[in-house]
């Protein structure tokens, strides 16, 4: 039996465990994904106390940091959570098959990589059109490539490929891109994107991989050979839905200032919920994670009948 057991292995997810370790509760950590979307950031520049980290390392480090207190950490897959009457959670692992115990849990499940839905999309998922270029971008080393989207995903991993691509199209849907001022500024500085405003994909074509993308205008990208779709995310909630839990109407989860859901010992942080004025990022996704940490250890303190 876990004191609390923490859903998903991302920023928010190593924060809440090394903080409810801290408060000496017996933690375990489950994810499928160590480091979450981070782990997938070619460069952080925004997060206090490193100029520039790649992101697979800064999630090392909050790894290493958390388990270093005693947490225990799964790679496995929560596909159930269950509650009895008296407020004990069972969470069904897919991989293992096991059954875990707890008092308590915290949800930072994150988000999903949101898809176009446009033609030729799944058909050439794998073969010329991916979801992340720090995974993939090595792949097309050399060769034209394009990025869809507008915000700082987008601009960030346009600047990744650019430096080992001859040329980078920058499609975005809107006039101008939402992404932070310093990353289109260092966008309009490569010689190398184009790009190309007020525009969106249609169709993808090819025979067994990408070969070409007809864009809604009727102009057609004949010489790129990968795309990386960088359009935002949905939060990861099916999990919950059994709960009919409180959500915005973009689908996060509607948390107390606690981070506490309707649910007793249920609680959320990071991307998955509407906290810190949505504004997603590894900062605040801490902040709401050690919040949370620290509301378990008053809850459990509660039901043992302290103060």
């Amino acid at each position: 039996m876990f004191d609390v057991v923490i859903i998903g292995s991302g920023a928010a997810g190593y924060t809440a465990a090394l903080y409810s370790a801290r408060y000496k509760l017996k933690t375990l950590i489950i994810g499928n994904q160590e480091g979450g979307q981070t782990a997938f950031a070619h460069d952080v520049e925004n997060y206090p106390g490193f100029k520039s980290i790649k992101g697979p390392e800064l999630m090392s480090r909050f790894k290493e940091h958390a388990l270093e207190y005693g947490v225990e950490e799964k790679i496995d897959e929560v596909v159930a959570i269950d509650r009895t009457d008296d407020g004990i959670f069972t969470l069904k692992l897919s991989l293992s098959g096991d059954e875990i115990q707890t008092k308590a849990v915290i949800l930072t499940v994150g988000t999903k990589r949101r898809k176009l839905g446009v033609v030729g999309e799944e058909k050439f998922d794998g073969k010329g059109v991916t979801y992340c270029a720090t995974c993939d971008g090595f792949f097309f080393r050399g060769k034209v490539v394009a990025v869809i989207g507008g915000g700082d995903a987008a601009a960030t991993a346009a600047l990744y490929l650019a430096e080992i691509c001859p040329k980078v199209y920058l499609i975005v849907r809107k006039e101008k891109m939402r992404a932070e001022p310093i990353w289109v500024e260092q966008l309009e500085a490569k010689g190398n994107v184009e790009f190309l405003y007020g525009s969106h994909v249609k169709e993808f074509h090819g025979d067994l991989k990408l070969e070409r993308v007809e864009l809604i205008d009727g102009k057609s990208l004949d010489d790129v050979a990968g795309v990386f779709i960088e359009i935002g995310s949905t939060p990861n909630t099916a999990l919950v839905d059994k709960f009919e839990l409180e959500m915005t109407d973009k689908g996060f989860l509607v948390v107390g200032k606690d981070q506490s859901t309707k649910i007793p010992g249920l609680y959320a942080a990071g991307d998955v919920t509407n906290e810190s004025n949505n504004f997603h990022q590894i900062s605040t996704a801490i902040g709401e994670a050690s919040i949370a940490a620290n509301s378990v250890f008053e809850y459990l303190t509660a039901k043992k009948g302290g103060k």
